[in-house]
């Protein structure tokens, strides 16, 4: 279909900027309010020197990509999933990083993994079962028992929180956890552990494209966890994305199968000094456009900056622009903004909440506020590259990395029909109708 500028779609150009107008009004009197506030509360820091005398240390990020329905047959689709990382060490005295030379074993290739799944329609408890399969063979530990283990770490941290000056009783089983949440009133979902297929919330099994998504996050947190058993010590590990935690309505227990991941990479990343800094472009902040543009106004275009989103939990208070959307800050989880150049939007970090109370919190707030701006410091210096300003270049390469091409998407099937031809099948089976059409 030929789309050119006519009436009709005039009219739509019209139609939409009229509702994008009203959604922007009806909530105008909170964004000023909460402005004012922010104005407040934002916190501008005097960037490092290019060059400077500071102790070095090595960061890496990662990112994932892939293909879904690479080729398919009837209710068959095999998918391509790919992850991968870049890691460097500052060289501040010289105003530049060097790459790591790092392979972790899970790796298939020096920057990053690649699989293939199958997935058939359908089939629950298959498609369930090559997800643990998955799990076990990547991140290199069952589902189950990082399920235990992370339901038992939350329960110890209520416990701790509400009873500072006790001992943690001992939860060595099932029945223990339940029993020490209930005296905590910390609700748990009411589905045995070991059967967390029926308590998580999962892709319907006809949806290939919902467990694609699935088994891509699993794998990117797969490469973490390699990257954090490594013997290198990294201070920062950049993801690409946000840290929210799906929780039912008046449950504390996440219902994802990736959150649990998620926290134990957390976990782990604090017992090795490691700051987990999960890095979302496109965030879903509300008016972040709008808040841009005022405060380029009010402060300049090149200025840094970084704000704390207050959490009603942790702070007795919340923006009112954020009344919808109690994902943010995320469950387990402390949200900044920054801002780092004027190249680059406002862009939002989640930090685990745990790391986040043991090296930055203070309850001297002078404290805090240096131990934030030392943070903010050393990864502004990592937004420096020309070709990436204001972004964390790491998290850059590690995208342009992993991202699949159509091109090179098409050569992975033509290679996959290939080999299955070697093995006596028809590849005109393997083939999309469209493409054995000639439509595109």
């Amino acid at each position: 279909m030929q789309v050119f500028f006519d009436k009709t779609l005039g009219n739509e150009f019209a139609k939409i900027y009229k509702k994008f107008k009203a959604i922007e009004l009806e909530d105008d009197a909170a964004y000023k309010a909460d402005l004012e506030f922010l104005l407040k509360k934002l916190v501008i820091i005097d960037p490092l020197e290019s060059v400077c005398e500071r102790e070095d240390f090595d960061v890496v990020a990662i990112d994932g990509s892939g293909a879904d329905g690479l080729i398919s047959l009837n209710d068959i689709g095999i998918h391509l999933l790919t992850a991968a990382f870049a890691a460097d060490k500052t060289s501040f005295n010289q105003g530049t990083t060097k790459q790591i030379d790092i392979t972790p074993p899970i790796c298939s290739h020096p920057e990053g993994i690649l699989r293939l799944i199958l997935l058939r329609e359908d089939k629950e408890k298959e498609v369930w079962k090559e997800f643990e399969s998955f799990i076990e063979y990547n991140y290199g530990e069952k589902l189950m028992d990082i399920v235990f283990r992370i339901i038992k770490s939350i329960v110890t941290d209520e416990f701790t929180k509400q009873h500072p000056n006790k001992a943690v009783p001992k939860m060595n089983s099932e029945a223990t956890i339940r029993m020490v949440a209930i005296q905590l009133k910390f609700k748990l979902y009411k589905g045995a552990f070991p059967d967390y297929s029926t308590w998580m919330v999962s892709p319907k099994p006809n949806s290939p494209r919902g467990w694609f998504e699935q088994f891509r996050e699993v794998l990117e947190y797969a490469l973490a966890h390699s990257l954090l058993n490594s013997d290198i010590h990294f201070k920062y590990l950049f993801l690409d994305g946000s840290m929210n935690m799906l929780l039912s309505p008046g449950q504390n227990l996440p219902r994802l199968a990736s959150n649990y991941l998620l926290k134990d990479i957390n976990e782990k990343a604090l017992d090795k000094d490691t700051c987990v800094i999960a890095v979302s472009k496109t965030t879903t902040f509300p008016f972040i456009y709008r808040l841009a543009d005022d405060l380029e106004k009010k402060l300049g275009s090149e200025k840094k900056w970084y704000f704390r989103v207050p959490s009603p939990a942790r702070d007795k208070f919340a923006l009112n622009i954020l009344k919808d959307r109690p994902h943010i800050p995320p469950s387990y989880g402390v949200t900044y903004l920054f801002h780092f150049s004027s190249e680059v939007p406002i862009l939002r970090i989640d930090l685990d909440e745990k790391w986040w109370k043991e090296k930055i919190f203070d309850n001297d707030k002078k404290k805090e506020k240096q131990n934030e701006i030392q943070m903010f410091k050393e990864i502004d210096w990592l937004a420096r590259d020309v070709r990436y300003c204001g972004y964390f270049f790491d998290l850059a390469f590690a995208h342009n990395t992993t991202i699949v091409k159509f091109s090179e998407r098409d050569v992975v099937a033509d290679q996959l029909i290939d080999y299955f031809a070697e093995n006596g099948e028809n590849p005109k089976m393997f083939i999309h109708p469209r493409k054995r059409l000639g439509l595109r």
